[in-house]
């Protein structure tokens, strides 16, 4: 999606601001305004790129709580045989 919304916006600036532009509507497409379409895509393409952002923060952070599960569960096996 972080994609397309880059491609769009990229096509989008090869446009000059008297072209006819459609955005699409569900199963329609809608004339629109180049500066409303870049200003939304804009926007599109910011909420995704913070998407991403804390996605990788929790990624970061079940990787780091696994390591450590996997350490105590170590831990009590190498624990267990020794008792």
């Amino acid at each position: 999606m972080l994609k397309d919304a880059e491609a769009a916006l990229e096509e989008l600036g090869k446009v000059g601001a008297e072209e006819t532009i459609y955005r699409e509507v569900g199963e329609i497409l809608i004339k629109s305004k180049k500066d409303d379409v870049q200003k939304e895509l804009s926007e599109k393409k910011e909420t995704y790129s913070l998407r991403i952002k804390t996605l990788e923060r929790q990624e970061e952070r079940i990787i780091k709580r696994a390591q450590e599960l996997q350490a105590q569960i170590q831990q009590a096996l190498t624990g267990g045989n020794a008792g």
